[in-house]
C-alpha cells in the first residue's frame, strides 16, 4: 500500500532524509515516532502528495502521490496537526465535502460525533479547539479510505477525549484500514497500534509489529540494586525515582510470557541507547539501508 525506496528530500540545504525506505503491505495502525525534527510531518506530507520528493521512489496505492491522480485522492485522507475548519457546523461539513469521498458514511460519521461528544449542529467558530478536533477526527474515520494519516491526532483533546479516540480506532469498520499516526503521546497509543516505526537521522531506524517487540524485549521496573542487577540483557535504563525503569533482551521462556510493550519507555531508549536496542532485535526490524 505504501512502498519508499531511496527517498531523498530536506529543506533548503538541509537534507532531511537520505536514503530512506519503508514499506506497508498490510493494514494496521502504524505508530510514526522520533524526535524534534526528525520528518514525521513531513513524511505524511510526503505520503499524501504535498510535497514533492527530491530524489528516490514513492508509491501509494500504485500512484505517484505528487501526480494528485483523482482516485488516489479519494482513498487517502490526512488529518494535520496545525488544521482549519470551514465556519460551518458539523452536518454541512459531511454535507459539502463528505461527497469527494467515495466510502464516507454519513450515519457513521453521526455515530462518531455523539462518541466523541461534539454537537452536529453547532458551527465550528462557537466551539473548542478541541470539540475541533474531535470533529476532524471524526470526518477523517468516516471517509472510509483505505489510507488515513493523522499527526498528533491526541494533542489539544483531553483525558476523556483520548479515551474515546482511542475506542474510535478500534472499532471493526477500520480493520481493513491503514492508518499511520505521528505522535509523541506514546503512552497514549500503546494500547491499539498493531506496527511501531521510529525515524532517526533521516532513516527509518525500526519497524516492528508490536508482538514481535513484545517477544523480543523485556520491560519492566527494579525496585532494588539487587533486583536490577538479575536482569539479564538489559539495553536500557532510567532511574524511575527511587527504582530503575529498564528494557532488556528477551532470553526465551525465562523471563516468563511476553509482556506489554511501554512505548514512552521503548521511545526513550531508541533515542538514547538506539544502536544498543536494535542489536537486541531480529534483521527484519533494524535499520532500512
Amino acid at each position: 500500500m505504501i512502498a519508499i525506496d531511496n527517498l531523498q528530500f530536506g529543506y533548503g540545504r538541509h537534507l532531511l532524509y537520505d536514503g530512506f525506505a519503508a514499506c506497508v503491505e498490510q493494514p494496521g495502525i502504524y505508530g510514526l515516532f522520533g524526535r524534534n525534527g526528525s520528518g514525521k510531518s513531513t513524511l505524511l506530507k510526503l505520503i499524501c502528495g504535498l510535497l514533492t520528493p527530491w530524489a528516490g521512489q514513492l508509491q501509494v496505492l500504485g500512484h505517484k502521490p505528487r501526480a494528485r491522480a483523482a482516485d488516489l485522492l479519494a482513498s487517502i485522507y490526512i488529518v494535520p496537526e496545525e488544521f482549519h475548519l470551514p465556519n460551518l457546523t458539523p452536518t454541512q461539513l459531511a454535507a459539502t465535502q463528505g461527497v469527494f469521498y467515495p466510502r464516507f458514511s454519513v450515519p457513521r460519521f453521526r455515530e462518531y460525533l455523539v462518541e466523541l461528544e461534539v454537537p452536529p449542529d453547532t458551527r465550528f467558530e462557537a466551539m473548542s479547539l478541541g470539540q475541533k478536533k474531535k470533529a476532524a477526527i471524526a470526518f477523517a474515520l468516516a471517509t472510509g479510505t483505505p489510507l488515513l494519516l493523522m499527526d498528533e491526532p491526541t494533542n489539544g483533546l483531553d483525558i476523556v477525549g483520548r479515551g474515546q479516540f482511542r475506542q474510535l480506532m478500534q472499532r471493526p469498520e477500520h480493520a481493513d484500514r491503514v492508518v499511520l499516526i505521528s505522535t509523541h503521546q506514546a503512552h497514549d497509543l500503546e494500547s491499539i497500534l498493531s506496527h511501531v516505526w521510529f525515524i532517526d537521522q533521516g532513516r527509518l531506524a525500526l519497524s516492528a509489529t508490536m508482538s514481535d517487540l513484545a517477544q523480543r524485549l523485556h520491560m519492566g521496573v527494579a525496585r532494588s540494586a539487587d533486583e536490577l542487577s538479575a536482569v539479564r540483557g538489559i539495553v536500557f535504563q532510567e532511574p524511575l525515582g527511587a527504582h530503575t525503569a529498564y528494557v532488556a533482551a528477551r532470553d526465551g521462556e525465562s523471563q516468563g510470557p511476553a509482556g506489554t510493550v511501554q512505548l514512552e519507555l521503548l521511545y526513550k531508549a531508541l533515542s538514547l541507547s538506539r544502536d544498543t536496542l536494535l542489536a537486541a532485535l531480529p534483521a527484519g526490524a533494524k535499520e532500512r539501508e
